[in-house]
């Protein structure tokens, strides 16, 4: 008979458990204990918010390494927010009292005396970010073997925030190079939501023994759904006052007051600027109502002041609602929610799934929406079947449908893997190019890059003193690479960047981008509050400020928009161009939804995917971003188009019907490859050091994340001659 998962826990985790008054292990939690005890697998352990992923995770940990506590850590806890880790840090703090495993975080925020302390008998749990890690290895070298020779485990939370960007290349090549000090197997555990394909979550967490990683899903992953997509049709004109935003907003604002006052709530907001005018049009409001303010903001550019005060505001007021971006889509505890709000729909149905799940986290309640669309009336034909409500409306379908957009990672990281080499360097002091080879590529992270593209990078790197070679074939870091690394900056691989902080009396409230015309504003809005501009100090890089009755929209550095998978395109047009009834809408976005299908009809878009209206072109690709992308930039370079991507369709100016069909149907003819288009844009640095890259190898790389060229099905099966209308864009 096969025992029980509470019986292949410690005897002193289940007296723990006791203590803590558990009733009952969770299916997830079970399913993991089972695994980890009973196998020797990498796990990823898929669930919703609250699902307790990290207790099914850390419960059967505890109960191996309570007994096997010796020289240094026996997990490693990766997390990608210091405020996870802060939470996390309290939830394993309290298992672990009883056990006497000690538990430590290690972040920026954490004295250097109790680092240091911590050096000198490393033991237990250690949770830390991907850049303390760096840390570790540039600053304190000569502790790593002690760190991690005995490390059986390291468990990385939010897993899926990591597949597909700069920050999971480096978490992976740091994570490969701590193996090789443990003088045990180690095993990876993720603690992630739904993935959309778990055969290439398998291949991110292990390329080259993706049979050796199991996936563990929760069974109790459905929860009961309360969702409301809410419409407004905006005037054409942008309000030119805050009094005009009022206005303009005014239902809008209304309603969120309405919804969310007095509630234990997040309302998203995809854009930093959009969530700061927002919350000060709510704020004004209730202070013209005598109301009294309710609502708190959190985002990346607070001070970490202005951040904390929301967190415990959320976790302590049940009375709170908070304008956020996704720095609160992760697991970070703020309590329980009664519903979120989502101000425009957000990017990708997965940050969907993990918004809607941070509510109805108690036994028997739902995870509950609302969403709030504005769309602007307007003359142009895509705005006019409302492309922001059908992406909202798509998202949706396919949540409903459990679809989700697989991850995407299969390109060169050629800017981290730069950064990796130096990071090396400097931990060894010097190092041959072989081993380098071997422990970066071959054994690490970065196997996509084969030798004669590591010798062009380790020359592009020595032409600009990044390093140098010894007479004996000795890597160092030259003089550049020096002063770089010895940067607190390089502890992260993707871009930072050089705000203005913000200062009131000595206090820090958050940071915004320099743009032109700054030195003449005298107002901004900042954590929702509104500032007069006193003084800007430049040497300082601050910017003084009193509080003040007037307003100016902040400023801040804008981060490139995600990518939109192909199949929400191809849903959109579905739903465009259906007769669906779409049960979650209010009545005004019912009502916006048969406009834009009544826009469609009369233009003939079901017929037609080119529509000519005026001197204008409109191609109805209705595909994903990327092949948008790839379709623009060769009409761009190979005939000069003046082609702009507008999400569903492209719009093409000064060129005729007869030249866009003949282009584009003989795409084979025309086709140059994807390097070639990339070489032809012009600046391909965008990543942190890209301009460390060799030209061919950004060119590579560029085509790899941002074109695709499975495009000839599209220009064939929608360019033909009969297949386009004049005139019936209205």
């Amino acid at each position: 008979m096969k025992p029980s998962a509470f019986s292949l826990l410690h005897p002193t985790i289940q007296q723990k458990l006791y203590q803590m008054n558990w009733k009952i292990l969770r299916p997830i939690q079970v399913d993991t204990i089972y695994a980890i005890s009973e196998s020797s697998n990498h796990l990823v352990i898929s669930a919703n918010t609250a699902a307790g992923k990290t207790e099914a995770a850390f419960l059967p940990i505890f109960s191996q390494i309570i007994e096997k506590q010796g020289v240094g850590i026996g997990a490693l806890y990766v997390g990608p927010l210091k405020a996870l880790i802060n939470d996390q840090f309290q939830r394993l703090e309290q298992l672990c009292d009883l056990s006497g495993i000690p538990v430590f975080k290690w972040h920026g925020d954490v004295s250097s005396s109790k680092k240091k302390k911590f050096l000198e008998n490393p033991a237990g749990v250690l949770l830390i970010t991907p850049e303390s890690i760096e840390s570790l290895f540039i600053n304190h070298s000569n502790d790593i073997s002690q760190l991690f020779s005995g490390l059986p485990y390291i468990v990385i939370d939010e897993m899926h925030s990591f597949i597909g960007v700069e920050r999971g290349a480096h978490l992976r090549s740091l994570i490969s190079r701590i193996t090789t000090f443990s003088s045990v197997p180690v095993r990876i555990i993720g603690l992630s939501a739904t993935f959309g394909d778990t055969t290439l979550v398998k291949e991110w967490l292990m390329p080259q023994n993706q049979d050796s990683v199991e996936i563990i899903e929760d069974p109790n992953n459905d929860r009961n759904i309360r969702y409301l997509i809410k419409g407004y049709l905006l005037d054409k004109d942008k309000p030119k006052s805050d009094d005009e935003g009022i206005n303009q907003f005014q239902g809008v604002v209304n309603d969120l007051i309405k919804y969310f006052y007095r509630q234990s709530s997040l309302i998203f907001i995809n854009s930093k600027q959009t969530l700061e005018v927002m919350t000060d049009l709510v704020r004004k409001t209730l202070e013209r109502k005598g109301m009294p303010d309710f609502f708190m903001i959190h985002h990346g550019s607070l001070s970490k002041t202005e951040r904390e005060d929301s967190e415990t505001q959320l976790k302590t007021n049940s009375l709170t609602s908070c304008f956020t971006s996704s720095t609160l889509e992760m697991g970070i505890d703020v309590g329980n929610l009664t519903r979120i709000g989502q101000f425009g729909a957000p990017w990708s149905v997965n940050s969907l799934v993990q918004r809607l799940g941070r509510s109805g986290r108690g036994e028997g309640e739902s995870s509950e929406m609302i969403m709030f669309i504005t769309e602007k009336k307007s003359d142009d034909l895509i705005e006019r079947i409302f492309p922001k409500l059908l992406r909202a409306i798509a998202m949706s379908e396919l949540m409903l449908e459990k679809w989700y957009e697989p991850p995407h990672f299969h390109y060169g990281y050629y800017s981290t893997f730069v950064q990796q080499i130096m990071s090396v360097i400097k931990e060894k002091g010097g190092f041959y190019p072989s081993p380098l080879y071997d422990i970066l590529v071959e054994k690490g992270a970065f196997s996509s890059v084969p030798k004669n593209e590591f010798i062009s990078i380790l020359r592009s790197m020595k032409e600009s003193d990044l390093i140098e070679q010894t007479h004996d074939g000795l890597i160092i870091l030259g003089l550049e690479g020096e002063m770089i690394v010895k940067n607190m900056d390089f502890y992260a691989v993707f871009q930072t960047v050089s705000d203005l902080d913000v200062i009131n009396q000595g206090k820090k409230i958050g940071s915004v981008a320099h743009h032109p015309g700054l030195e003449g504003q005298k107002y901004l809005i900042l954590a929702g509050k509104r500032w007069e501009i006193v003084n800007i100090d430049y040497k300082k890089w601050e910017i003084l400020v009193n509080p003040s009755r007037a307003a100016k929209d902040p400023k801040f550095d804008a981060s490139s928009l995600p990518d939109i998978h192909p199949r929400i395109r191809e849903m959109m047009k579905e739903i465009l161009l259906s007769d669906r009834k779409i049960p979650y809408l209010d009545k005004k976005a019912g009502e916006m939804l048969q406009m834009a299908r009544d826009t469609a009809k009369n233009a003939n878009i079901s017929s037609n995917n080119l529509i000519v209206d005026g001197e204008i072109i409109y191609w109805f690709t209705w595909t994903g971003t990327a092949k948008n992308r790839t379709l623009a930039k060769l009409g761009k370079i190979c005939r000069d188009f003046d082609i702009e991507d507008c999400d569903v369709a492209l719009k093409i100016s000064g060129a005729t019907i007869e030249e866009v069909i003949m282009f584009y149907t003989g795409i084979e003819e025309n086709m140059s490859s994807l390097i070639e288009i990339a070489e032809n844009i012009g600046d391909l640095e965008h990543e942190k050091y890209d301009r460390f890259v060799p030209d061919d190898l950004l060119a590579s790389a560029y085509a790899m994340k941002y074109l695709d060229g499975d495009i000839t099905e599209i220009c064939d099966g929608l360019l033909t001659e009969s297949n386009f209308s004049l005139g019936s864009a209205r």
